[in-house]
């Protein structure tokens, strides 16, 4: 029985070869523009947690306030559960990177020693918006001369951040509803065109079942062979792109955030996802329009 009503399906597929050629490829496009989204979506959340993980929190000590008590200051903050990173600069170092930037100022170089540059720990959170709360709670720390941290900057990040976020969960959405619309109104079209055809096909005493179902295997055959193409013309962009080095070399997923994937790995992946979706969404959307416009 299976086995009839698939080739059934590909009958009506073969036999409207233009309008089924025409709706792979809308659904192939919009399946594509769609796995587009998600990957930059997936790119612009490694980028902003690495930029997130930059910004940090610099405490600069007293003179007086001695290396030993610093360092069991630095041992005491890293079993902070909010504290990603700490890093501990000396005089001396601070002294080097002075040097550093200003090595084409001798004359600046020669007034500045480095026992006049303050020590510091330089923090980094895991989450931006624990970097104020832990400046404030480093200002109240015996031998803390300064705090600071670059507030603005910090706030434009989480902004851009959930802008991202949000913007980018809404074309997902949105190239959803599209693709699962292309479905409802090609079956729409493939029902209006054959009403007469299987009209006759219930009146010779063929089921329910017999009739819906190649129309249902038609809606997921639209949708698992475009999500395939386009989840594969995506593995091949995504290997060209990592080769040129325009992504990165690993995908951080926002959801899952001790988790990273390569770029081929992450490929994979989304094309796997892509099929599952593509299957889902041409079951639900042929289901919907046998049921609405099958009038029996």
């Amino acid at each position: 029985m299976n086995e009839k009503l698939i080739k059934h399906t590909l009958n009506n597929i073969k036999r409207e070869k233009l309008l089924s050629l025409t709706n792979i490829f809308i659904m192939t496009m919009t399946f594509l523009v769609l796995g587009i989204f998600i990957t930059l979506i997936v790119i612009t959340q490694s980028i902003l947690r690495t930029l997130e993980r930059q910004a940090q929190v610099t405490i600069f000590f007293k003179d007086d306030f001695s290396e030993e008590k610093i360092l069991e200051l630095k041992a005491k903050l890293s079993g902070d559960s909010r504290i990603f990173g700490i890093n501990y600069v000396s005089k001396e170092d601070a002294f080097n990177i002075f040097r550093e930037i200003n090595k084409d100022d001798p004359i600046l170089l020669e007034s500045v020693t480095s026992s006049i540059l303050p020590a510091s720990l330089e923090v980094r959170a895991k989450d931006l918006s624990d970097l104020p709360k832990l400046a404030e709670e480093f200002n109240q720390l015996d031998g803390v001369e300064e705090v600071r941290f670059f507030a603005d900057v910090i706030g434009r990040f989480k902004q851009f951040s959930t802008v991202a976020y949000t913007g980018g969960f809404i074309l997902v959405f949105a190239f959803l509803i599209i693709s699962y619309s292309v479905i409802i109104s090609t079956l729409r079209t493939t029902i209006n065109s054959k009403g007469t055809e299987l009209a006759i096909m219930r009146l010779v005493g063929a089921t329910k079942s017999y009739v819906k179902v190649p129309l249902m295997f038609q809606g997921v055959f639209y949708g698992l062979v475009s999500s395939f193409i386009s989840g594969a013309i995506l593995l091949f962009l995504i290997i060209i792109l990592r080769q040129i080095r325009v992504i990165p070399a690993s995908f951080g997923l926002g959801f899952l955030p001790n988790l990273s994937l390569t770029p081929l790995a992450f490929a994979f992946l989304l094309w796997f996802l892509l099929v599952i979706s593509g299957i889902l969404l041409g079951y639900l959307g042929s289901l919907f329009a046998v049921k609405r416009y099958l009038k029996f």
